[in-house]
């Protein structure tokens, strides 16, 4: 009986044949996800030259026009970013918001206009931002004209995403550039005027008030998308 025959015939060697061809199959396999697995982990592990290839984009959470009263601030509620598509898969490392005014001081007095009507006094801004345990404060002032300011809160380390190269493992260029889910959840924001009035010089009659400043104000998300690659200097021969 030749070796088929006796194979075809014979349950024990066709189940010892199954198992050969399995391991056979099986085992090369295993040992390349394993040796895999495990350059993945030396590649988070490795302190080497790495270059942070990265884009910033600004997702608007509201935005406003409003007068605010001196010593009456207005306050931004009920901003979450379960209103912004697939923001789970977003990088979010901070929050923005940008806040441009006007002077808005009123003169009475026929020799308010004329040369000795003197000059509006400059009013303070203070924007604030909050997000959990991140809160940033900003003031600005119109210099009794108009201005402009913003306040940022970043919950990342920007300083090294400014770095064109670091010397660091890849692992730990991650824990300090992504946010890890902490951009999620509810947002506010505050804006509060110090609003102040300038003399009436040397006009008779004229007199000056301020009540508030109009404040036209964006609040943003702040993404970073990144990718991170091994640097390779290139020497030019001569």
């Amino acid at each position: 009986m030749s070796f088929m025959d006796d194979l075809m015939n014979n349950r024990d060697k066709q189940i010892m044949a199954i198992s050969i061809v399995f391991f056979v199959l099986a085992f090369p396999t295993y040992f390349f996800l394993q040796a895999a697995n495990a350059d993945s982990s030396a590649n988070l592990t490795a302190v080497t030259l790495y270059e942070i290839d990265g884009e910033y984009t600004y997702i608007e959470l509201d935005a406003g026009d409003e007068f605010i009263p001196n010593g009456d601030p207005l306050m931004i509620d009920d901003l979450h970013t379960d209103a912004i598509d697939d923001a789970e898969d977003l990088n979010i490392i901070g929050v923005r918001m940008t806040m441009s005014y006007t002077e808005a001081e009123e003169a009475n007095g026929a020799g308010c206009a004329g040369p000795l009507g003197g000059q509006p006094a400059a009013d303070t801004i203070t924007g604030m931002t909050m997000h959990g345990d991140y809160n940033e404060t900003a003031s600005g002032s119109n210099e009794a004209d108009s201005g402009s300011h913003t306040v940022v809160s970043v919950w990342v380390n920007t300083s090294l995403i400014d770095e064109e190269i670091v010397l660091m493992s890849k692992g730990e260029i991650i824990s300090e550039i992504d946010s890890d889910g902490a951009g999620l959840g509810a947002y506010s924001a505050e804006i509060s005027v110090d609003a102040q009035a300038g003399s009436g010089g040397f006009a008779p009659g004229c007199q000056k008030s301020d009540d508030g400043e109009d404040v036209t104000y964006t609040i943003e998300l702040i993404v970073f998308d990144y990718d991170i690659k091994p640097f390779f200097e290139v020497i030019e021969e001569l």
